[in-house]
């Protein structure tokens, strides 16, 4: 079957960076799948974009759909055919619809339910100009856009307005309506860099042809373009680069042909913090920054411009114009934020609503400093600090500064907090209580700031619980599902031994709220389970852990025990002392274990009760010394399993005599009991 090689390319106008790479990559999808779908076969994918279009070139695409076999089943024979044999109206309609005019042709399906008419045929595939419209329409409506557009008088929807499409097969144009163009081969090139329109020979040629009319059309490629130029001027600047990833794929949708450019600003401003110059850099003009060897920032920028220019000096003069009011706003806000106390800014806070039916943020700050204070007490951390600090974390947000720039909230409040005198570890507490504020990111470098985050987040998880604000679907407008992981991670990672689930009870109780503790430590426990799926530890050891008899207070404690767990199973006697396990919990299922009394040796019959119930309680003595790791204690539960199985080869548990019969589900129901204090061994698959 013949193949070549399509492209697809919508020309728009500029279109959001922030989406850019997702559109693509969604398209590249998208259409492969629907291609796929419909029978066709090719081989490699590749995306491209630039601001103005998003492009995919197919290889080896077939040029018709491979026929299909179809098995059609009809009515059953004994409804196709009258008492005389004459076809009924039933089989005639099912021919009718097969396209066969003799139904005596049409087949029968044989099978132990019955027999039936069946046609079997061939459908051949439609050629690929038969197909490609539709489906690349399919595929553009189910592109990610948060917003379409309409323009002029159409009713036509799309994220920007769209000014041409291109389809080639190989040479040729596949004539097509998509988005209301007529398909062609005219490109466009760079908006200043090129003479406008450009034609597309072949779909092999696609990059090369975009290129000479400057426009570099791999995403990757012109990303990997700008890296490289950055850290070439960096290099000439004798600086350090910190390339902030998202950014500079913000700055590759933004560019079709890039050229990196450095300039400077009055280095009188790097008196005001440098978080606020950068984040001014970043936001307003999409600068990035450079340090010295000692971390400091410097006074100068990189900007990646979308042309070459023949005066480069006049790009940078331009470029350095408008980044000095930029900064003077940020050294304004700075000043004047700083002229006002914390527990001025703190005072302001009765006037900003945290959530309607949860108040202000002042009484989210008093909640977290008493929370805060009540965690630190437990796990013996500066009480005093932690108070000090969950009641002013939140004052910065008032500021000027953070007003302009959000993503400096907790860090303005250091430096404010600083400025007033606060101690250091009160201040680097505000600094990161909101830490980790993203999958991944850093957690809060001591205990008292630990605290302080913790405060935050069990604070925002139990009062919006409480009303009933629970996250649905992807709907989580409080960032609930990420404040979960922020404790689990906190607690586990910076090795907090606290009792999680009597702090989201305190948090309740702070609110003066009547909810359910368990609903929301559940909520905890759910994402701590995905957390550790992403860890490659099985669902199954998890679930052992938390449906032991001891449950799951203490975060920590209990990862200790799950990644015991999680090696225990590797051990040789694991498998067998699992299925122990399952059928102590098979037998007990049925049994009515309040009603039993303790197990009476007395009534022992067997030598392997004896000997079981003096290993039962060998083992109980061992675990009660507290001496002993979880997985001393998996090992030391492991050698129970010979004498387990010895006394199921031995003993008839369900005896007829009630009371012996009774007797062995108590001395069983003591077994369950060692295993259940650290796991549920029968939940494990073995």
């Amino acid at each position: 079957m013949p193949t070549d090689k399509l492209l697809l390319e919508i020309g728009t106008e500029e279109l959001p960076p922030g989406s850019l790479k997702q559109l693509m990559l969604s398209l590249e999808k998208n259409l492969s799948g629907q291609l796929a779908g419909a029978g066709f076969t090719f081989g490699e994918t590749r995306s491209f974009a630039s601001p103005r279009r998003l492009a995919v070139v197919i290889d080896d695409l077939a040029d018709k759909q491979d026929d299909q076999q179809i098995e059609k089943r009809g009515p059953a024979v004994s409804a196709a055919y009258d008492e005389g044999g004459n076809p009924t109206q039933a089989l005639l309609g099912f021919a009718r619809s097969c396209g066969v005019d003799d139904p005596a042709t049409l087949e029968r399906l044989t099978s132990d339910k019955g027999e039936w008419v069946v046609f079997r045929g061939t459908r051949k595939g439609r050629s690929l100009q038969e197909e490609i419209e539709h489906l690349i329409c399919n595929a553009v409506a189910d592109l990610p856009i948060d917003r379409k557009m309409r323009w002029g008088s159409s009713r036509l929807e799309f994220v920007r307005p769209v000014h041409w499409v291109v389809l080639l097969y190989g040479s040729e144009i596949i004539p097509a309506i998509i988005l209301g163009h007529a398909t062609g081969r005219t490109s466009r090139g760079h908006r200043f860099m090129s003479d406008g329109e450009c034609e597309i020979a072949t779909a092999s040629d696609y990059s090369a042809t975009l290129e000479k009319a400057s426009v570099v059309v791999d995403f990757t490629q012109r990303q990997e373009l700008i890296r490289n130029q950055l850290i070439v001027q960096a290099s000439l600047l004798k600086g350090n680069l910190e390339i902030d990833e998202a950014l500079l794929e913000e700055v590759t949708a933004l560019v079709e042909l890039p050229c990196a450019l450095s300039g400077s600003f009055d280095s009188a401003f790097l008196d005001i913090p440098e978080e606020a110059l950068i984040s001014a850099m970043k936001k307003h003009q999409r600068y990035f920054h450079l340090t010295n060897d000692k971390g400091k920032l410097l006074a100068n920028f990189i900007t990646v411009a979308n042309l070459v220019s023949t005066n480069p000096d006049a790009v940078i003069a331009g470029n350095e114009r408008v980044i000095r009011p930029r900064l003077a706003d940020a050294a304004f806000f700075f000043e004047r934020d700083s002229a006002t106390t914390m527990d001025e800014k703190l005072s302001r806070l009765t006037k900003v609503v945290f959530q309607s039916e949860l108040g202000t943020f002042f009484e989210k700050a008093e909640r977290i400093s008493k929370l805060a204070e009540t965690i630190a007490a437990e796990i013996g951390v500066d009480q005093a600090a932690c108070r000090r600090a969950g009641l002013i974390c939140k004052a910065d947000l008032v500021s000027d500064m953070v007003n302009e720039f959000p993503d400096l909230q907790g860090i303005m409040g250091a430096y404010y907090a600083g400025s007033d005198g606060e101690t250091a570890v009160v201040c680097n507490a505000i600094r990161e209580h909101y830490l980790p504020d993203y999958s991944g990111a850093n957690l809060p470098s001591d205990k008292v700031a630990s605290c302080v985050a913790l405060a935050d987040k069990l604070d925002t998880l139990a009062g919006l619980f409480a009303i009933g604000q629970l996250p649905s679907g992807s709907r989580d407008p409080f960032a609930l599902r990420r404040q979960a992981l922020g404790i689990i991670r906190i607690c586990i990672e910076n090795k907090l031994s606290l009792d999680s689930r009597a702090c989201v009870q305190t948090a309740l109780d702070l609110h003066g709220r009547s909810s359910s503790p368990t609903l929301i430590f559940d909520y905890i426990l759910d994402r701590l389970a995905n957390w550790y799926g992403e860890q490659d530890i099985d669902q199954d050891v998890f679930n052992a852990v938390r449906y032991s008899q001891s449950g799951i207070s203490d975060l920590l404690e209990a990862d200790h025990r799950v990644r015991s767990m999680q090696n225990f199973r590797q051990h040789e006697q694991a498998a067998n002392l699992i299925a122990a396990n399952k059928r102590v919990a098979n037998i007990l299922k049925k049994a009515d274990l309040t009603a039993l009394p303790p197990p009476d040796p007395a009534l022992f019959k067997e030598a392997s009760e004896n000997n079981l119930a003096d290993h039962v309680e060998s083992t109980r003595q061992a675990f009660a010394g507290g001496h002993l790791g979880y997985e001393e204690k998996f090992l030391r539960l492991a050698q129970l399993q010979p004498h387990v199985d010895r006394y199921f080869d031995d003993v008839m548990v369900m005896a007829d005599d009630e009371r012996l019969k009774n007797n062995r589900l108590a001395a069983l129901a003591e077994l369950r009991v060692i295993f259940l204090e650290v796991a549920d061994f029968s939940l494990l698959q073995s």
